[in-house]
């Protein structure tokens, strides 16, 4: 019989096989084994939890979440819960063990105070089944070094590569400025370490504050042995005008690059400063998706707009985290979001999908209604929507 459980040291290298099996049999186990993230696997004391399923003393599935408020989420830092790991041995698949994982870990999840919930799905429908919905956007343009415009940057600005692993509050500082765009889960000390030890990591300051930073890997191209590829990321900037210098830097690395892929975040209007808009490629990208762990916790957390000032009632039913379910009557006060129970006649009945629809802000809670996605009045949705106002979500922690 199978048993699920939290997870003890003694069963890290029959999990690590798991997952070497599940997502990177291609490699050799003894490699993977010296992956970064596979010190993380089980850290309760830095708020990383791992469970197990066990046939025996054979790990025959796994799940891992991890704590964190290392965010800003809509306007406010909100604690949530981090889902990765997930994995099945191939023979114990259809057993519903990742539906008995969740019903263990999600009571967790609340009992360590984790108001929401997000993962980085390898299928989307696969967990809407437990409530998640798509919160991500991303942008990933495809060009080459001739379709880029030239560029006058400010002439008051330095531009240095990073060798030094104590500047990273500087890039934190950038990165937090980002949340003018929308919520941003922030990239954490290790992975800033792991990017800076990397090389090609560059800070642009402004009178010694740092105002920018961007990113470059290189691999081999196809064109030849000389042929080389150069992508693009960590793209971050406090104010407009830095935008241009970013753009020269890249002009600049790419001279002899067969291709560009410059990852940014989708209000990074990188259209500007491509001659043709046609000659390059755009796709519109993003996965990671979130669910609410704890409704009135999460609502008591994140920041309103002003003009959010009209009450509406819901009535939530979330069969996975029956907690939530209830009758609701969600009161705007001054930028804060009073949660009541009711017994009134809610104006619009939601499941624990349709909640993370309207909570993860990807799509406005009005077209939400016009596609059929949630039954309710015009007026009722557009009370949700200025609530739950559109946010795009950015994780610059791909984990």
């Amino acid at each position: 019989m199978v048993e699920i459980r939290e997870a003890t040291a003694e069963d890290k290298d029959s999990a690590v096989r798991l997952m070497w099996k599940a997502f990177s049999v291609t490699d050799k186990l003894e490699d993977l084994k010296k992956e970064e993230w596979v010190d993380f696997w089980n850290q309760p004391e830095k708020e990383d939890w791992a469970f197990v399923a066990v046939d025996g003393k054979k790990i025959v599935a796994n799940f891992c979440f991890f704590a964190s408020e290392k965010n800003i989420i809509r306007g406010r830092p909100v604690r949530f819960a981090g889902v990765w790991a997930v994995a099945t041995e191939p023979s114990y698949r259809r057993q519903g063990l990742i539906t008995k994982l969740f019903e263990k870990t999600f009571p967790l999840m609340r009992e360590r105070r984790c108001v929401l919930s997000i993962l980085d799905p390898f299928s989307r429908p696969f967990y809407e089944k437990y409530g998640y919905a798509l919160a991500e956007q991303r942008a990933k343009h495809i060009l080459k070094h001739e379709h880029l415009k030239s560029v006058n940057p400010p002439s008051d600005l330095s531009i240095r590569e990073l060798d030094d692993t104590s500047e990273i509050t500087k890039l934190l500082e950038i990165e937090q400025s980002m949340t003018r765009f929308g919520s941003r889960f922030f990239t954490i000390e290790s992975s800033f370490k792991e990017m800076i030890n990397g090389s090609h990591y560059y800070l642009i300051e402004r009178k010694q504050e740092p105002v920018g930073a961007c990113k470059f890997w290189f691999s081999k191209g196809e064109k030849g042995e000389d042929a080389v590829k150069i992508a693009v990321g960590a793209c971050r900037y406090k104010y407009d005008d830095i935008l241009p210098a970013i753009v020269q830097l890249v002009q600049n690395h790419a001279v002899n690059c067969e291709e560009i892929t410059w990852w940014t975040d989708v209000e990074v209007p990188i259209r500007h400063f491509i001659k043709d808009i046609h000659s390059a490629q755009t796709h519109l990208i993003g996965s990671m998706m979130m669910r609410v762990i704890d409704f009135t916790n999460y609502c008591s957390s994140i920041n309103l707009k002003p003009d959010a000032t009209e009450e509406v009632l819901i009535e939530l039913k979330d069969k996975h985290c029956d907690w939530n379910s209830g009758i609701y009557k969600l009161i705007p006060d001054n930028g804060n979001l009073i949660v009541e129970s009711s017994e009134a006649t809610p104006e619009i009945k939601l499941s624990e999908f349709q909640l993370s629809q309207i909570i993860a802000g990807l799509t406005p809670v009005t077209q939400l209604r016009d596609f059929g996605e949630i039954i309710c009045s015009k007026e009722t949705a557009s009370k949700l929507e200025s609530i739950f106002y559109p946010d795009r979500f950015i994780a610059y922690q791909r984990f």
